[in-house]
């Protein structure tokens, strides 16, 4: 289980194993903060809600439901961008003819 970084032209990504996000109750995409846990290791915890975020092993499940039904309101609301759009601008990564963000 190992993060690695990758750099494309100006861009530097971070790939992080799932199990870590799954520990930090984290998903793909989220903002994260490496901080230092009360053992002195590493860990990853999402900036400025760390304290609303269960313990992995206490609430996780209801936690994630929460997290899967807030999902469903964006999108029901409106806030969300067509996935083929999001496919186009990621495959013109790296090009010539970069694509803006899809808003």
């Amino acid at each position: 289980m190992a993060t690695q970084i990758i750099r494309t032209g100006d861009a530097v990504a971070v790939e992080i194993p799932e199990e870590l996000l799954r520990q930090a109750n984290l998903s793909v995409g989220d903002p994260v903060e490496w901080t230092l846990n009360p053992a002195g290791e590493l860990a990853l915890r999402a900036p400025g809600i760390a304290a609303e975020t269960p313990d992995p092993e206490e609430g996780y499940e209801e936690w994630k439901l929460q997290q899967i039904e807030a999902g469903f309101a964006a999108i029901d609301a409106g806030d969300c961008v067509d996935g083929e759009r999001v496919r186009m601008w990621l495959q013109s990564w790296g090009t010539d003819r970069e694509l803006p963000p899809p808003r």
